[in-house]
């Protein structure tokens, strides 16, 4: 069999851009049908509730992690360089760099470790900017 005899044999997407539909490539990513099922069965939901729960104790807005650790939004504003009214704007924000979140979580006594996670892969840690990660001071436990 010559190159030419196999190049016929390959299958060849003939459909030009007008052939395809804009939705086509679409699926419906939305939980609405699994959310449905889920509530309607009294154990699922109650699992399901159970879990949202366990994941709503481990997020917090940057207020909410200010608060937490007994800091006043003059001290974070002391730290960054800015003013308390900066601080207040910064902690509505929904969207930032990462090295601003990074002098915030510092400003707190934390650092900021990133996560990328693959279904096939190793999560990865990510490094904000060039600099690595500094260890967490040790925290000690108070009687």
């Amino acid at each position: 069999m010559n190159d030419s005899e196999q190049l016929q044999q390959l299958p060849v997407d003939t459909a030009g851009l007008d052939d395809v539909q804009p939705d086509a490539w679409e699926r419906d990513l939305s939980l609405g049908p699994v959310l449905e099922r889920i509530r309607s069965n009294p154990k699922a939901r109650a699992r399901y509730e159970a879990l949202r729960d366990q994941i709503d104790q481990h997020q917090a807005t940057l207020a909410q992690v200010r608060k937490a650790r007994t800091l006043t939004q003059q001290h974070i504003a002391e730290q960054l360089h800015m003013d308390q009214s900066e601080v207040s704007r910064l902690e509505h924000r929904s969207n930032m760099l990462l090295s601003t979140l990074r002098s915030f979580v510092r400003a707190t006594g934390g650092d900021l470790h990133l996560i990328a996670t693959y279904p096939d892969a190793e999560p990865v840690h990510l490094l904000v900017g060039n600099e690595p990660a500094e260890p967490a001071a040790p925290t000690s436990a108070t009687s």
